[in-house]
């Protein structure tokens, strides 16, 4: 990982951030509207802490799709929600993964 952060510029961290965040976000509403009429099960999991992302973000998505499952996880931030959890968050995974069958 500190390779990786030691290769991204800031050059590159605003281009990856306007077409992840700013060119992907444009269809978020359009692919949840498609996955809930396949009545595809769908869990949203956030840091409480998170900086790159506002929880308010999330907190949208519910109210315009209720079905969503929207966990937010405490003492947690954009990275840390995985990387200081990853039992948990493995764990998460094969919950999701096993309810699909």
């Amino acid at each position: 990982m500190i390779t990786d952060l030691t290769r991204h510029t800031h050059h590159s961290a605003w281009h990856t951030m306007h077409n992840v965040i700013c060119g992907g976000a444009r269809f978020t509403d359009e692919f949840l509207e498609i996955l809930s009429k396949m009545r595809v099960r769908i869990k949203l999991i956030q840091g409480n802490e998170d900086q790159l992302v506002p929880l308010e973000c999330s907190y949208s998505i519910k109210k315009r799709f209720p079905e969503v499952d929207v966990k937010i996880i405490s003492g947690t931030d954009h990275m840390t929600v995985v990387l200081n959890r990853m039992e948990e968050f493995t764990q998460e995974l094969e919950g999701i993964w096993s309810s699909c069958n």
